[in-house]
């Protein structure tokens, strides 16, 4: 069974943006509705009329597309995603700039946002907690390996396909370590107050992939414990990533399994080189959970019969 289309119905639209879409995509896509909006764009349903499939339509916000530097984050988002090919990372199927429209074709994510998840449950189970941040941690790694920090890492950035897998999605903000361009990019400090790490939120220019993990951090504290590690205004809570003692998952997750918990912990640190090296390691520190009680079991009568 397909899965139920989800249109955005609320707020302030402006016929115009879509127009402008249908006449760039026309002959190629039809637009049915919006489905997202962000400060920078909007994202349209979509019907690839060849393949007779959904897509998603991100559309950059006209004002954006009048502005150079706009413009080209856009388009280095779409040439990131080009160049990324992973189960957990939004793919791009296409880009376009043509008659003050600038927009790019994504696959159809119809299971919503992990933010919307815990709006509505509030917690996650740990082992739901293990496996999102695991399969996001598998897809950061393989970012990282590329070059590619996301820098934006939240749970309104990780969407589910319709076979409930965690996508990361997003890349407004990412930067190519590599590139001059880039690092003065990651000067400006982009990102989201509850998740951005000390050195991001300072701007400095060599924040690398650790960034990232004590974004991942902040997902899994939330995910554990309903709540962000910090509140306040964006001020304060950017303050207190800088400079307060950051509260350990067992203070508000008591029954939180230690292994997890402590995983989560240390991405939390003030200095990157405190830190997982890496989102590899943290993949691999998830991956290597302690063994079930019923593998113990097991493993006692293999024990008890060698005996």
């Amino acid at each position: 069974m397909a899965a139920p289309l989800r249109l955005l119905d609320s707020g302030p639209a402006d016929p115009m943006d879509q127009r402008r879409l249908e006449r760039a995509v026309a002959g190629r896509y039809r637009v049915r509705g919006r489905i997202a909006r962000t400060t920078m764009a909007t994202v349209y349903l979509g019907w690839e009329t060849g393949l007779e499939r959904r897509v998603a339509l991100k559309l950059l916000a006209p004002e954006r597309c009048r502005d150079a530097d706009d413009r080209g984050r856009f388009r280095r988002e779409a040439r990131i995603l080009a160049g990324l090919a992973h189960p957990n990372v939004v793919s791009v199927l296409a880009f376009g700039e043509q008659d003050g429209a600038c927009w790019f074709a994504m696959p159809y994510l119809p299971g919503g946002t992990l933010s919307e998840r815990l709006d509505r449950e509030r917690r996650l189970s740990p082992e739901a907690v293990r496996s999102l941040l695991l399969q996001l941690a598998d897809a950061l790694a393989y970012a990282h390996q590329r070059g590619v920090v996301h820098r934006d890492v939240k749970a309104e950035n990780v969407m589910f396909d319709e076979a409930g897998r965690p996508v990361l999605t997003d890349f407004g903000v990412a930067t190519l370590h590599s590139s001059d361009h880039s690092r003065a990019e990651a000067s400006k400090g982009y990102g989201t107050a509850h998740y951005m790490p000390p050195e991001q939120i300072l701007g400095e220019p060599d924040a690398d992939g650790r960034a990232d993990v004590y974004a991942l951090g902040v997902l899994g504290f939330r995910m554990l414990t309903g709540r962000f590690p910090f509140e306040g205004t964006e001020q304060q809570i950017a303050a207190q990533h800088i400079a307060s003692e950051t509260p350990p998952v067992a203070a508000y997750a008591a029954n939180a399994p230690a292994h997890l918990a402590a995983a989560i912990d240390r991405c939390l640190r003030k200095k990157p080189q405190d830190r997982w090296a890496g989102a590899a390691q943290l993949r691999d520190a998830l991956a290597a959970r302690p063994a079930s009680v019923s593998g113990m079991r097991g493993l006692l009568r293999r024990m008890v019969r060698r005996g």
